[in-house]
């Protein structure tokens, strides 16, 4: 089975923690996210919009468009929500949305 790990600064992996899930604080989001990626054992990574944008371009849209890890962006803005939805429909040929 694969693993869910959630990579940002420590405030934005607290929750993650307190439930359970595994949290890596980072400070070097493009180490940890090369790290992270070529893991055969992590299937989803959770992590902010900060972290994200912090990588370099290539990282990020090596990030954007792998399927495996899914990479999940959590943000306040509305259009997150459809980038999400996308990525799930790419990564499992379902689109949850649909009804």
């Amino acid at each position: 089975m694969y693993k869910i790990i959630a990579l940002g600064k420590s405030e934005f992996i607290l929750g993650f923690r307190l439930s359970g899930i595994e949290a890596i604080e980072t400070d070097q989001p493009e180490t940890d996210f090369k790290k992270y990626m070529e893991n055969q054992d992590v299937g989803i990574i959770i992590t902010d919009e900060d972290s994200v944008m912090q990588l370099s371009v290539d990282l990020r849209e090596k990030v954007e468009e792998a399927v495996k890890p899914v990479t999940v962006v959590l943000s306040t803005d509305a259009t997150s929500n459809e980038a999400l939805r996308k990525k799930i429909k790419k990564s499992i040929g379902v689109d949850l949305w649909s009804q």
